[in-house]
């Protein structure tokens, strides 16, 4: 009896000592977990501290603004200036060949007119000599902006519209535009224009808006060659400079 008692307290011991006080590491699949690089975080975007904001106040300052229809009221868009000319309405007339991100912006009528540029209009920096366009200019404070030339590469902010009296796309009116590239030419200064004669009885033809025109402003395909009478009493043709259709003297 003793013998067998022996035995099975022995095979006992044996069983209970098969439980390591000290175990291994852990499987190999579960250190590799752990060591495994932590995800690539994802793309966080840029904070809104460099966009650029338009100026409400200028529409103001705009004559006749139901002519213009918003598409975007605040946009930036960069390019190089090809041309500056000061218009009657007191307005600066910028164009600009668009850089290839924006071209998609120009219409058939800035392809037709304006050889393919967006029209820039930076309001009343001019002398007035434009009837209708003299109100919409009284106490005009001037936004920050930068004078700029034929060459010159830029960026400009302002509202993208529809100008519906001649069908082009426009930014009208310049909130911002500042030079980002050097001139690779310098436009001529423009000479001011002389003082307005009074203003007739009637004018004709007129814009799709119902409008007078006057000396220098364009002209559309349908006008080319026509003669009427402007905005400012003087006889005008619709004739081709330097291959801008325009109401002429």
């Amino acid at each position: 009896m003793k013998t067998i008692g022996t035995i099975i307290a022995a095979l006992a011991l044996a069983a209970c000592g098969g439980l390591s006080p000290n175990p291994g590491p852990p499987p190999a699949t579960v250190t590799a977990t752990a060591a495994s690089p932590a995800a690539t975080p994802g793309h966080v975007p840029p904070g809104p501290g460099g966009h650029s904001t338009c100026d409400r106040g200028l529409w103001s300052h705009i004559y006749h603004p139901y002519r213009l229809h918003v598409i975007s009221a605040c946009k930036t868009v960069t390019g190089t200036v090809e041309g500056v000319q000061q218009e009657p309405d007191g307005d600066l007339h910028i164009l600009l060949r668009l850089d290839p991100a924006y071209a998609g912006l120009i219409n058939g009528a800035n392809t037709e007119f304006e050889d393919g540029d967006l029209v820039l209009e930076e309001i009343c920096v001019g002398v007035i000599t434009q009837a209708d366009a003299v109100a919409a200019c009284r106490n005009f404070a001037p936004p920050s902006v930068s004078g700029v030339s034929a060459g010159d590469h830029v960026k400009v902010t302002g509202s993208y519209v529809l100008d519906a009296d001649h069908g082009w796309m426009e930014i009208h009116p310049i909130s911002q535009i500042s030079v980002i590239g050097s001139a690779a030419s310098s436009a001529p200064a423009s000479s001011a224009p002389a003082p307005p004669p009074p203003a007739p009885a009637s004018c004709y033809p007129k814009t799709s808006g119902g409008n007078c025109y006057e000396p220098g402003e364009f002209c559309s395909k349908a006008e080319h060659g026509e003669t009427g009478v402007a905005g400012d009493g003087k006889t005008i043709t619709c004739q081709d400079v330097s291959g801008s259709w325009r109401w002429e003297s």
